[in-house]
C-alpha cells in the first residue's frame, strides 16, 4: 500500500487482538511492526503537554500513537500507515489505496519539478485518514474525487458516522448510485482505526500534540488539526474518503472484549461470531476463504452486491474528478 513503514499499536496483554491481526496482515500481504500500547496511569504527568487532563485510556493512546510518531521523526521515516489492533480492511485493500492515491493526487493539484511525486499519494499530503467514524468536507472547497459504483461501499442505511459529507448529488435522481466513494479535503474528522502520516505530518503531529498546550484525545486533536493547522502560517493537509476505507472487527463474545481505551461492563448479549463494521468485504470475515486461496468473497450485504464476488469485481471501481456547483 506504499508506505515505507507499517505500524500496529496493540497492549501486551491482548494477545487475541494481536493474533487477528497477524492472520489478517500476511493473508493481505503486509507487513507490520507491532508497537506495544501504552498505560496511561503510567505516564508521569511530568510528561503530559500542559493543559493535558484526560482518562487514562485516552492518554495510553495518545502517548502510544505520538510514540510511533516519534520514531517516525527520530528514524527519519518519509511515510507510515499506523492500524489500531482492531482494525479490519476489505479484501480489495491495495485497489481501494491506489484510487484514494489519484484522489490526493488530484487534490494537491501540484507536480514535482520532473512531474513524478515521490509518494504515489502526492508530495503535498500530511494525514490520510482513511479509518475514521465521522468526517466532513473543509467548508468551501467544491472539490471532490468521485468513485462510482464501487461493490466495496457500504448501504447508507448502514451507515453510522454522526459527520459526514452530502451525498445527495451522487444517491438521489435518475441516476442515483448508492455505491459512491468520495475523496475530499476534510476540515474535521473522528477515530483512528487507521491513517497515514507523511514526515512532516509526523512533524507537525509532534509539535501540536507534544510540545504546545494539548488536552484532546488524538483524533480530536487530529480533526482540529485538519480544520485549523497547526500555528499560524502551519497548515496541516489532510485527505479522507468516505465511506471510510478501514473499519474494524470486533470479536466473538460480550461488548467489554471490544475496547481497551475504555472499559465497559460485561453486556448480557453475547455475540457468538466476530463481526466487522463499515466494510463490505472484510478480510476478517473471509479468512477461510483467503487460507483456501479463493477468489471469490462473502460479502456482509448480500442483498446490495450478491452473496459472493470475484476480486476483479471487488476492485473494479475507477473514480475522476469532479466540482460542486
Amino acid at each position: 500500500i506504499q508506505f515505507e513503514k507499517i505500524f500496529v499499536v496493540s497492549l501486551p496483554e491482548r494477545s487475541d487482538k494481536r493474533d487477528a491481526f497477524s492472520l489478517q496482515a500476511k493473508l493481505s500481504n503486509l507487513d507490520f511492526v507491532m508497537v506495544d500500547g501504552v498505560n496511561g496511569a503510567e505516564v508521569s504527568a511530568k510528561a503530559l503537554p500542559y493543559t493535558m487532563n484526560l482518562k487514562a485510556g485516552q492518554v495510553g493512546c495518545w502517548r502510544a500513537e505520538m510514540n510511533i510518531i516519534q520514531e517516525m521523526v527520530a528514524s527519519n521515516i518519509q511515510s507510515a500507515m499506523i492500524f489500531e489492533d482492531d482494525a479490519d480492511w476489505d479484501v480489495g485493500l491495495r485497489a481501494q489505496m491506489a484510487e484514494l492515491a489519484r484522489g490526493a493526487r488530484w487534490l494537491s493539484g501540484k507536480e514535482t519539478e520532473d512531474g513524478h511525486p515521490r509518494s504515489p499519494y502526492g508530495d503535498d499530503w500530511d494525514l490520510l485518514w482513511v479509518g475514521h467514524c465521522s468526517t466532513r468536507p473543509r467548508s468551501g472547497d467544491n472539490r471532490r474525487w468521485v468513485i462510482p459504483k464501487d461493490p466495496t461501499v457500504t448501504p447508507p442505511d448502514h451507515r453510522r458516522e454522526f459527520e459526514k459529507p452530502s451525498m445527495e448529488k451522487w444517491e438521489t435522481g435518475p441516476n442515483a448510485d448508492n455505491q459512491t466513494r468520495l475523496v475530499f479535503v476534510p476540515e474535521w474528522g473522528s477515530c483512528t482505526a487507521a491513517y497515514a502520516l507523511s514526515l512532516r505530518g509526523a512533524q507537525k503531529m509532534l509539535y501540536r500534540q507534544s510540545l504546545m498546550p494539548f488536552n484532546n484525545p488524538i483524533d480530536d486533536g487530529m480533526g482540529h488539526m485538519c480544520g485549523g493547522g497547526v500555528a499560524e502560517g502551519i497548515p496541516f493537509n489532510c485527505i479522507a474518503p468516505f465511506p471510510a476505507i478501514v473499519g474494524v472487527s470486533r470479536p466473538a463474545g460480550g461488548a467489554n472484549r471490544a475496547s481497551d481505551i475504555e472499559d465497559r461492563p460485561q453486556d448480557d448479549n453475547v455475540d457468538i461470531s466476530s463481526h466487522s463494521e463499515g466494510l463490505v468485504f472484510p478480510v476478517r470475515q473471509n479468512i477461510d476463504r483467503l487460507l483456501r486461496q479463493e477468489m471469490e468473497f462473502v460479502s456482509e450485504f448480500p442483498d446490495v452486491t450478491g452473496a459472493k464476488l470475484h476480486l476483479a469485481n471487488i476492485t473494479s471501481a475507477r473514480g475522476h474528478g469532479e466540482y460542486l456547483d
